[in-house]
């Protein structure tokens, strides 16, 4: 059974993902589509400029809605992401993936105004208990729902996200005020 894209499922990732979270005064919403139907606008930018941030990404975005008024705070074209965080403050919104298959960040970070703070490749990285397939997944932090935190410290922030084997792995970043 083929998804389209002329390569057999089983060694492809090919999901269209819907996600959302959300805390007492905001919504985030995800969606992703890396099925055969965009597989050509996947590869222009995973060829060329491997950013998954410009508006020619029709793909994938993460939305940050309020939730009183359903006002869009922010809509931004995003990395493929498998488990979206908000911050108990609302202040952080914290975008990670599974998903190497041209997919070139597995960890985003926004501010509720809609700042990108970070983005990290995790393929890669060394941790004891992380393991990756050849092409299509990395399992860098614990599923199906890691434990995170963001505390802040004057300029700096520092998010914490659980790994496989339960060790929190700090990432810094501008904190907002």
């Amino acid at each position: 059974m083929a998804d389209g894209s002329g390569e057999h499922p089983s060694t492809c990732y090919s999901k269209v993902v819907d996600l959302w979270a959300e805390t007492g005064t905001v919504r985030a919403e995800h969606h992703h589509d890396w099925s055969g139907a965009t597989r050509d606008a996947r590869w222009k930018m995973i060829s060329t400029t491997k950013n998954p941030f410009s508006a020619d990404n029709d793909y994938s975005y993460l939305r940050l809605r309020d939730k009183a008024t359903s006002a869009e705070l922010f809509r931004r074209p995003v990395p493929a992401l498998t488990h979206i965080w908000i911050s108990p403050d609302s202040k952080y919104l914290v975008g990670i993936s599974d998903v190497m298959l041209w997919n070139p960040y597995q960890l985003v970070v926004f501010s509720k105004s809609d700042d990108r703070l970070l983005e990290r490749n995790m393929v890669g990285v060394n941790w004891p208990g992380v393991s990756q397939s050849v092409t299509n997944s990395i399992n860098w932090y614990k599923e199906p729902v890691p434990q995170m935190t963001i505390v802040e410290d004057g300029t700096t922030a520092t998010l914490s996200i659980e790994d496989p084997r339960g060790v929190l792995r700090q990432f810094q970043f501008p904190a907002v005020h």
